[in-house]
């Protein structure tokens, strides 16, 4: 396991950081790089480019970034049982609930191939965070040992959840969509600090040895309107959660 590092990057109701410590420090972004997709499809539904009720074939295998490698799958403790089965059809509205609720792999997959991994980095340049980067497939081994990535810092995410939460990239209809299934989180670890009754959306992201978390905390566009993100790495699982647990108890 690697050292323990910590990062974080608490943002104001207009995007302003009022606390931050090793906020560009780069991580491996796990799970919380499905909200670059997320933005990234949301953009192409407001321009047209696709709709939200567009159908892709289910499927749990896909195809490798790198040539002559085999065709990848899940672990059974990685594949996503709400999923249908493989052939069938799946709108992307869909996709997006699978992929934020409950960090679906497969239906994260199947949007990144339908948009491809160009429309993602346009995204995150687009909305003002270009550290943050996706350059394989999740679960992609073959392409992680040629140098494929996911990453991205505290302040990447923190500033991605603001863009797609309280800023004006995305149409009114499409922020309304991304913040509703955001609010239905299965995976919290931030919100587990917040009393009881705070509004919250959040997009989490773990592998062993790393841990982290993306909230907003609050309406946007109100004056208590918060966001923060939490990276952790070189921790073992509970401790890490405890972390983040203190880390935003102690910054909110």
């Amino acid at each position: 396991m690697s050292d323990p590092h910590v990062s974080y990057a608490l943002l104001g109701p207009t995007g302003e950081p009022i606390q931050v410590h090793e906020e560009h420090r780069e991580y491996y972004a796990a799970s919380t790089i499905k909200l670059a997709v997320a933005a990234a499809l949301l953009l192409a539904a407001d321009s047209g480019t696709v709709s939200m009720e567009q159908t892709v074939r289910s499927r749990s295998r896909f195809a490798s970034r790198v040539r002559g490698a085999p065709d990848f799958g899940f672990d059974r403790d990685e594949v996503d049982p709400g999923m249908p089965a493989d052939g069938t059809e799946v709108t992307l509205d869909a996709c997006l609930e699978r992929m934020i609720v409950v960090s679906s792999n497969e239906a994260t997959n199947l949007l990144v191939e339908l948009l491809g991994l160009d429309a993602v980095r346009e995204a995150c340049e687009r909305l003002g965070v270009p550290g943050a980067r996706m350059t394989r497939l999740i679960g992609d081994y073959a392409a992680r040992e040629a140098g494929f990535t996911h990453a991205a810092s505290a302040l990447d995410l923190a500033r991605l959840m603001w863009a797609v939460t309280a800023g004006d990239a995305l149409a009114a209809d499409s922020r309304t969509r991304l913040l509703r299934l955001l609010r239905a989180q299965q995976f919290p670890m931030i919100a587990e600090a917040l009393p009881a009754g705070v509004v919250w959306g959040s997009k989490s992201g773990w592998v062993p040895g790393i841990r982290h978390d993306v909230a907003a905390i609050g309406e946007p566009g109100h004056d208590d309107f918060r966001v923060l993100c939490i990276c952790t790495e070189g921790f073992e699982a509970h401790g890490a959660q405890a972390l983040i647990r203190s880390l935003a108890s102690a910054l909110l």
